[in-house]
């Protein structure tokens, strides 16, 4: 999605940033069991028992472990919990929220160098280990991991060694099916329910091939099969379309699509809008519109111009249209930037109003204050003979014997004022203030003689 922004005659155009192919290093899990090894494999696991997805196994110290549990509502499979301990702490995500070392967190969490953040579409987690894990709030969840853990990785992911099948589906030159693969990473307690359902016969499941690879091959997924080949795609489809339940067919797919989709976007590419109305449509909240490749980096009425900066690839969801930014604070949507309110002091105030200070007069102008000088005037004064307030409030006692210089302007002579701060008793302590000088420009000079109470402003 092109953004653009123009003011009078002139127009600053934004384009989503094309991040470098790295869907070799991104595994995934989506809609009807569907699973995507790092190196590339798809399969299909039936189960709603808990598994490990992955962890840091070849190593002294694991880095991290996921692990995942998938549940079915409304007879849809969904992913209904996820733990991950990465680096020694602990995120639990349901349905409910997102939970750390045991308690409820509010978004955006930044803690022990991992950042949690939410979007109307994703929860994103970050570790400065070198992982990245997004999770739909519903079927799908996505992690993207360093180079530096080739050949280090356990789990339903594999062994991110960048050779497909073997070690996961071929062992010691025997092929295996994903049941006895997943098998080895089942970690579910031995006294918990879960179900492992026979996977579906696919004897006649091979009719709905031409319509999945009409599917996949949609225009607006035109510049993705170059980048993504379609096959085990295909397949996918073929199972979600034997496996599905609903008169209409073409409903089962939605998510297999998006995969794809999401897999294209992480090869470097930029899907275009491929649902309709009457098909695998998306809805989102207040006047935000969905679509399939936006920059993940919204304009906010805070941070107008996040997208300008932004490197990651292009991502799925709900977005503002072109012309508005999100509304992070009153909450009312997406808007023109000039609409856009503005805080101080925890107060809200609507686009034209102005709060003023001592010096200054600040107006919000499209979220951001724009402030002019007021005349500051200020007082410094000299008490007891030796009592100083400056014009900034510090107070200070100094104890003198000469003629100092009490105030002038460092930029210009326009003036200087001298007081003479002079000794007048027994001990070093006991000052006066004796007289005090202006100098004006032009050398005029009043010199007035201190009388009590020594006070001087």
């Amino acid at each position: 999605m092109t953004k653009c922004r123009c003011a009078k005659y002139h127009c600053f155009c934004f384009f989503p940033a094309v991040s470098p192919a790295h869907n070799g290093r991104v595994c995934s899990t989506w809609g009807n069991y569907h699973f995507k090894t790092f190196d590339g494999d798809i399969f299909q696991l039936p189960t709603t028992c808990n598994y490990l997805l992955v962890s840091h196994c070849k190593s002294n110290y694991e880095d991290f472990n996921i692990q995942l549990r998938r549940t079915v509502e409304n007879n849809q499979p969904t992913l209904g919990k996820v733990t991950m301990k990465l680096d020694g702490s602990v995120i639990e995500l349901t349905k409910d929220g997102v939970s750390v070392n045991g308690e409820m967190a509010n978004l955006p969490l930044s803690q022990a160098g991992i950042l949690i953040s939410e979007s109307s579409t994703y929860i994103k987690i970050t570790s400065k280990m070198g992982l990245v894990f997004q999770w739909n709030k519903d079927d799908a969840l996505l992690l993207e991991i360093d180079e530096k853990y080739v050949n280090q990785t356990c789990g339903l992911c594999g062994d991110f060694n960048h050779i497909q099948i073997y070690d996961e589906f071929i062992m010691n030159g025997v092929k295996i099916e994903p049941q006895d693969f997943g098998r080895n990473w089942k970690i579910s307690g031995p006294t918990e329910t879960c179900t492992e359902p026979t996977p579906s016969s696919n004897n006649n499941c091979e009719t709905y091939r031409a319509a999945c690879e009409d599917y996949l091959s949609d225009n607006a997924l035109a510049s993705c099969n170059d980048l993504v080949p379609i096959n085990d795609f295909v397949d996918a489809c073929i199972q979600d379309m034997c496996d599905c339940d609903e008169s209409d067919d073409s409903s089962c797919v939605c998510n297999t699509i998006s995969e794809y989709s999401r897999q294209c976007a992480h090869a470097g590419g930029q899907p275009m809008n491929w649902r309709r109305n009457d098909f695998c449509n998306k809805k989102c909240p207040l006047n935000l519109e969905y679509i399939e490749c936006g920059v993940p980096c919204a304009d906010t009425c805070s941070n107008s111009d996040q997208s300008a900066l932004c490197e990651d690839h292009c991502i799925d969801g709900c977005f503002c249209p072109n012309g508005t930014v999100l509304d992070d604070i009153t909450q009312s949507g997406c808007i023109p930037l000039q609409q856009c309110s503005c805080t101080y002091n925890n107060k809200t105030f609507a686009a034209g109003e102005s709060y003023s200070t001592n010096c200054q007069k600040c107006t919000c102008s499209g979220g951001q204050w724009t402030c002019i000088d007021l005349d500051c005037p200020g007082r410094c004064s000299v008490e007891g003979g030796s009592h100083i307030t400056s014009y900034d409030g510090l107070q200070f006692t100094f104890h003198g014997d000469c003629t100092y210089i009490l105030s002038q302007n460092i930029n210009s002579d326009d003036f200087v004022v001298l007081g003479e701060i002079l000794k007048c008793g027994l001990s070093d302590s006991e000052t006066c203030l004796k007289s005090v000088s202006l100098i004006i420009k032009g050398g005029i000079v009043n010199s007035v003689l201190a009388k009590p109470p020594e006070t001087w402003y």
